[in-house]
């Protein structure tokens, strides 16, 4: 578009710059122009300045345009930086494990599932956990760890694929929560920010008393801040301070509530 502006302005500049040479050779030739002829030169003239301007403007205009999406571009980059920098620095301290130490999980994630289940959060409505949370087999363990791989080597497509298909497969695992916690994560930085919402509040709802439950209420405050709704987000945050005050999250909460309007 900007190169045929460019080409047309370039035509009519070289109109206008010929046209008094055009009235000058016509006398010679002719002996004189009719007073309709040059009136009619005149006109033609006064035409192509008028064009000219016309494209001055709208080039004008278009450059001004393309600068305004440099500008969202990059803002949208350093976006998109950011929210990867923080997932792969909460993805660093997510404990892995091997196939050799599902023993010992099994036996740990049994006595978890048999304890009283604490009450939810006073801002999400929702029923107890699981009664019956199966410990991770060897088979569910390596579909977690397959999925949770794919989050570091920055392949987020892929990761929310595998990570659905594992919440999917095993809804009642003591590793479901861990799931539905970092496919927010992911959803959150593709820009999926209601589905984030969604999976976030998942593991409240169902997996109250998770380990994740304090950075979920944490990601919904923030969350919900980003897509206008400060109020909900602030009593988010608030939740997080008191029930989790020696918690990271109940620190990054308070440092982010003291931020919003």
């Amino acid at each position: 578009m900007i190169y045929k502006d460019l080409k047309v302005r370039s035509f009519a500049m070289v109109l206008c710059l010929s046209a008094p040479f055009a009235l000058a050779e016509v006398p010679q030739a002719s002996g004189g122009l009719s007073p309709s002829a040059a009136a009619d030169l005149l006109f033609q003239l006064e035409t192509l300045q008028q064009e000219v301007q016309s494209l001055r403007g709208q080039l004008e205009n278009q450059g001004h345009e393309l600068k305004l999406m440099k500008e969202s571009q990059r803002d949208r980059y350093i976006d998109l930086d950011k929210r990867i920098s923080i997932l792969m620095s909460a993805s660093a301290n997510e404990p892995k494990y091997t196939s050799s130490q599902v023993q010992s999980v099994e036996s740990s994630s049994q006595v978890e599932a048999t304890r009283t289940v604490p009450s939810t959060s006073s801002l999400i409505s929702s029923p107890l956990a699981p009664v019956n949370l199966q410990p991770p087999t060897a088979q569910s363990q390596q579909a977690y760890n397959d999925a949770y791989n794919l989050i570091p080597q920055r392949k987020f497509d892929e990761a929310e694929i595998a990570l659905a298909k594992f919440v999917k497969d095993y809804p009642n695992n003591t590793l479901t929560g861990n799931g539905y916690y970092w496919l927010g994560e992911v959803k959150l930085v593709q820009g999926k920010s209601q589905q984030a919402i969604d999976a976030f509040s998942t593991v409240i709802k169902s997996f109250p008393g998770h380990s994740k439950e304090q950075d979920s209420l944490y990601k919904l405050g923030t969350v919900t801040d980003q897509l206008g709704d400060s109020a909900k987000a602030k009593s988010y945050l608030q939740d997080v301070i008191s029930r989790f005050p020696d918690s990271k999250a109940a620190k990054l909460a308070a440092g982010y509530l003291s931020k919003i309007k």
